[in-house]
């Protein structure tokens, strides 16, 4: 009788069932095209292997879930002849090497050379020169199922060569016979020595683990289900994993690699765990240990992490790292095939300890300073389906990586209806009445076979990518696996070869057009011949590439060990230079190029480190000044209880800051607001530039609410200054008195007593700007309504209050009635755009243009349209008023959502939002949109949607039919009270206003790497021109949608007359802020008035830099 824990478990452990094209296709698909990469066929090559698995009821993938992951490939030139030949993992069958005999044709030299592997499910292999000997061994890594992997057939193998490309299986005597359920394994030097040391990735027997079991097993570390670390000692290797810090480890690590993260000369180990263990990166302390440190680097890495790559893709001199995940680019097949979070569990996992991850690829830009953000959705790279291999290189030699991916799986065993016709039989008596064999052949069959096509992603410059597979002539559909390059044929580019799943491998001739290159050879010291771990960066006019040498990379393969640089027309090498691990260095001046050289470790010298002492445009002095150091609490709140598909929260919007002189001693205070239960707190600065908190009137009364933005200013004429506090969030219900905002007046020392002056104000608020709006000497003030809860998107209010003699009266009906519900409102500034010496009102926030009101006799009107600005419908942040141009008047500065984000805008193809209660059951539905084709498509999936909506189920009561739907089928767009907003711009960016027209401009590339909260500007380097801090990011999102948190805090520096700004890096800065950066503050320090910046960070710690 079958017996599965299955993709059960898909739907029972964190993954349900989808809330989130190609049509299925039964054979592969092959598309004519010609283009940088040609096909070879076996018969012209003689690459005749295939990676074959019969599906039984052992190799039943609800049994053993990884029989369809496929094997590796590794190239390397065995025998000394100058040519790369290729070696393939086999899962079932016999293992093959084939010699290369030039001009792209090979022999199958397998069974003179003792490297079959006959036995045994064999998974990843590397080619490395194990024993010192100059010779590339071969190491295989095995472990399948428990029902066919035991013991004895699941230790790895070592193969040694003897030169002549004939080799001895050795790995019990080389102490390497590890007999982990091992997936891959990497050879480099963890300790400098000038010798190879090993990690191999070893998995857990079993699949589809509950967290709490996975805690349990990481305390215990069974070897068999660990990964491992050895020692080279000489003539054997020594087991070190506990020793080293290898703990609290049981994933699943598919992608394995090392390389040298933070650039302290020690190489780091990088694992990319499938399911939901993290991702290790393990950092070497350089004393021969390491500690886990990915959430040390990382704010979040891929769900089921797959391949993994580093390479330096912006020619920065910094490796930054690619992993894959399985998430669809195609609409149908994301519907049908994408898995949901299980929201109750995805906490449970979260508080837990487990690190933030998302079911995308990944691409981690090195920042300089030690930690990595994630821009795979800014990059285009963020969505190739189930891929495996990843390999970032040079393919066209035009001194730019591109970025191959390998994809397919044999069963399209995530088709969500299949697993449903699955859960069926389980429960049928038809399942009774056959045999285990005969059970598992009916459910293999109920699932599909999808191949899939290749990716190749194509620079186009500013960290932005193509997938040009077609155009490039990667035009088959194939469950491709392991992948590896290397040029096969001496001609000066690099070829591709693909180990593929039921079906003959592929080997890709590279037919680019010619251009320059330079390939590396390294001769490197006896233990480490082929130079593993050297750093080689080549020098241009233009600019710099960096290498690493690794060859580890990718998926279950290695590469050809030789390090491969195009470049493009450029003619010229400055100079070449190699850094040794050891630490011994060479430069070579304006070698030859379009040829191979050889750089000698004999010929290196132990240079002095070359440290550029640089000093920071900002300094932080938090601890310095703050004694203690405050602590933002927030709340716990669900945003989603009532709206389940609501895009983020608007609970988590503080803490917002006032500053101030608030007891007149000269110098600046400051007030922070409180979450909801915890009230605000003032701080007074101490003459020696400290700060202490002040005596505290704000009473747990003033704790009900929540704080959501503050303003001191002089309210009723006595010169000190009141508070003002906005209240928001949406934790109470529409019209509560919780949403009352509050006035404290000052007694001139610092005192403050509630005034009860304010009209009745019953909306969640966002933004209060004070301006003399009548011309009678006082400060009125503009409140602007950010959310009515429970209703996403509709406008809550916002308010014109009139100041009369400090007590403020609501005037927003009769001085600007359509000021009341303009959208939700984020910020506003008052600006003259129109230069007539009075100020019209800028209003921005989330779907709303920037908006214009300006005052027309005794009445402010909304003139947007005027101003060209009725189509600039975005999720802006922020809006400040500064002259960008040095022209004399002031531009507008907006922060935005950023391009780093699920959601993508553009004038060309909008992005929607309809809302009402579309299946009339009292309750707000919202539905996120985007063009697909020629119709609209919903953004969230069936299972979600139908959460909200139960009738979508019945409606459509497979995925597939949901898929095939447009929102016009799912909803009723023409319902007379639907709200329909659509957003057209989301990169940041600022208006300059020349001649009475406003023209925008996107900020540079960093600005749009997450959501810009806030934009501070002032002359920080002191040369006259207006500069730019800006901070933001984005956590409190769906669980569905990737937190935005790539965002670091950037500074660009003005260029005057000029409308370009150029980015400072972490270092040139010094500024690094990858929090939840909510608000940028300036804020006076001393007597002698120097230069400082608060920083309002949402669940975390205020923070004070300098310049």
């Amino acid at each position: 009788m079958l017996r599965i824990p299955f993709l059960l478990i898909l739907c029972i452990s964190l993954i349900a069932p989808s809330c989130q094209a190609d049509k299925h296709q039964e054979t592969p698909e092959v598309i004519s095209s010609t283009g940088k990469f040609q096909k070879l066929s076996a018969s012209e090559t003689g690459l005749d292997f295939s990676n074959h698995v019969e599906e039984n009821f052992t190799n039943f993938f609800a049994r053993f879930q990884y029989v369809y992951n496929g094997g590796g490939v590794a190239i390397g030139d065995v025998d000394g002849d100058g040519l790369s030949d290729v070696y393939f993992t086999a899962n079932e069958n016999h293992n093959r090497l084939y010699k290369n005999i030039g001009d792209l044709k090979f022999e199958d030299i397998t069974q003179e050379a003792g490297v079959a592997a006959a036995e045994g499910w064999k998974n990843g292999t590397v080619m490395a020169d194990v024993n010192g000997d100059g010779h590339l061994d071969i190491y295989v890594c095995r472990g399948g199922s428990k029902d066919n992997s035991p013991e004895n057939k699941r230790r790895n193998l070592l193969y040694i060569n003897n030169g002549k490309g004939q080799f001895e299986e050795m790995a019990k005597e080389f102490g390497l016979d590890d007999a982990g359920y091992s997936l891959q394994a990497v050879f480099f030097d963890m300790d400098n020595d000038n010798d190879l040391d090993v990690y191999i990735t070893n998995r857990p027997a079993t699949f589809f683990i509950p967290h709490t079991e996975v805690l349990k097993a990481k305390a215990i570390q069974n070897p068999d289900f660990s990964d491992q670390l050895y020692r080279n000692d000489g003539a054997k290797f020594t087991r070190i994993t506990e020793a080293a810090g290898i703990t609290r480890n049981f994933g699943y690590g598919l992608g394995l690699l090392t390389t040298d993260v933070n650039n302290d000369g020690y190489a780091d180990i990088l694992v990319s765990n499938d399911y939901l263990e993290n991702d290790y990166l393990y950092e070497n302390q350089g004393d021969g240990t390491f500690v886990e440190s990915i959430e040390k680097y990382t704010n979040h890495t891929s769900f089921y992490g797959m391949g993994i790559d580093a390479a330096d893709l912006n020619n920065d001199g910094l490796e930054d790292i690619l992993q894959l995940d399985m998430s669809p680019e195609d609409y149908v097949r994301s519907k049908t095939t994408m898995a949901s979070m299980n929201v109750d569990l995805y906490r449970q996992i979260m508080s837990s300890g487990f690190h933030d991850q998302y079911m995308h690829n990944s691409l981690q830009l090195n920042r300089g300073n030690g930690f990595f953000s994630e821009i795979g959705q800014l990059a285009g790279v963020a969505k190739s389906d189930w891929s495996w291999a990843v390999l970032a290189a040079d393919f066209d030699n035009d001194a730019n990586k591109e970025i191959f991916i390998t994809n397919g799986y044999r069963r399209d065993v995530a088709d969500k209806d299949g697993n449903i016709r699955f859960q069926n039989y389980l429960r049928s008596d038809e399942r009774a009445k056959r045999t285990d064999e005969e059970n598992a052949r009916v459910v293999i069959d109920m699932f599909k076979s999808v191949p899939l096509q290749n990716y190749i992603y194509d620079d186009e410059g500013e960290l932005h990518y193509q997938n040009a597979a077609s155009a490039w002539g990667l035009t088959e559909k194939s469950f491709s696996n392991g992948a590896a390059y290397g040029d096969l044929d001496n001609d000066g580019d690099l070829d591709l070869v693909v180990n593929n799943l039921e079906a003959e491998a592929f080997l890709y001739r590279n037919d680019t057009e010619p251009q320059n290159y330079l390939r590396i050879r390294l001769n490197g010291p006896q233990g480490n011949k082929y130079g593993i771990g050297a750093k080689i960066t080549l020098i241009q006019a233009e600019g710099q590439q960096f290498q690493e040498m690794k060859t580890v990379r990718g998926y279950l393969s290695s590469v050809e060990p030789k390090a491969h640089f195009g470049l493009g027309n450029k003619g010229k090498v400055a100079s070449l230079r190699v850094q040794w691990p050891d630490g011994k260095a060479m430069e070579l001046r304006q070698p030859d190029i379009n040829q191979e050289i050889t750089i000698n470790y004999a010929d290196a010298k132990l240079l002095a480190e070359e440290r550029k002492e640089q000093s920071p445009l900002l300094r932080e002095t938090t601890t310095k000044r703050f004694r203690p150091v405050f602590n933002h609490q927030e709340n716990d709140f669900d945003d989603y209880a009532s709206q389940v598909l609501l895009p983020h929260g608007h609970s988590k919007s503080g803490p917002a800051i006032a500053v101030g002189d608030v007891n007149g001693d000269g110098l600046s205070d400051f007030f922070i607001g409180g979450a909801k239960r915890i009230a605000g707190s003032l701080f007074i600065q101490q003459a020696d530039g400290t700060f202490s908190p002040g005596n505290n009137e704000f009473s747990e009364t003033d704790a009900g609410f929540e704080d959501a933005a503050t303003l001191l200013f002089d309210a009723d004429g006595d010169g000190d200054n009141d508070l003002y506090v906005v209240s928001g969030g949406s934790e109470f219900p529409e019209g509560s008195s919780k949403f009352q905002d509050r006035l404290y007046i000052n007694d001139g020392v610092g005192k403050f007593s509630p005034s009860g002056s304010l009209p009745s104000i019953r909306s969640s608020g966002a933004c209060v700007i004070p301006f003399d709006v009548d011309a009678d000497g006082d400060l009125d003030l503009f409140v602007g309504g950010r959310v009515v809860p429970t209703r996403y998107p509709a406008s809550p209010e916002s308010y014109l209050l009139l100041n009369e003699g400090g007590s403020f009266k609501d005037v927003t009906q009769s001085m600007a009635p359509d000021l009341s519900s303009i959208g939700m409102v984020t910020s506003a500034c008052w600006n003259d755009l129109d230069e007539d010496g009075t100020a019209e009102l800028i209003i921005v926030g989330e779907w709303m243009p920037v908006t214009v009101f300006e005052k027309k006799g005794d009445k402010y009107e909304n003139t947007t349209a005027d101003y060209g600005l009725d189509k600039s419908q975005g999720w802006w942040n922020k809006v400040v008023a500064t002259d960008m141009d040095g022209d004399g008047d002031e531009d507008l500065v907006l922060g935005n959502l950023g391009l780093n984000y699920k959601f993508q805008a553009s004038p060309e193809k909008p992005f929607y939002v309809f809302a009402s209660d579309f299946d009339q059951n009292g309750s707000n539905d919202i539905f996120l949109a985007k063009e697909n084709g020629d119709e609209l498509v919903p953004i969230r999936g069936r299972e979600c949607s139908s959460q909200q909506v139960p009738d979508i189920a019945k409606k459509f009561p497979t995925y597939n039919a949901f898929a095939d739907a447009g929102l016009e089928d799912i909803i009723d767009l023409d319902k007379p009270d639907a709200i329909r907003y659509e957003a057209r711009e989301f990169r940041s960016g600022w208006l300059e206003k020349q001649a009475g027209e406003l023209t925008f401009h996107p900020l540079p590339l960093a600005a749009q790497f997450s959501v810009v909260n806030s934009i501070v500007a002032a002359d920080l380097n002191k040369d006259g021109r207006q500069d730019l801090i800006t901070a933001g990011n984005k956590f409190e999102v769906e669980i569905e949608t990737t937190r935005a948190d790539a965002g670091i805090g950037t500074v660009f520096l003005g260029n005057g007359e000029e409308t370009s700004l150029r980015t400072l890096n972490q270092m040139e800065s010094g500024l690094f802020l990858p929090e939840n950066v909510k608000g940028l503050y300036p804020i006076s320090l001393g007597k002698a008035g120097s230069n400082g910046l608060l920083v309002a960070t949402n669940e975390g710690s205020l923070r004070l830099l300098e310049w």
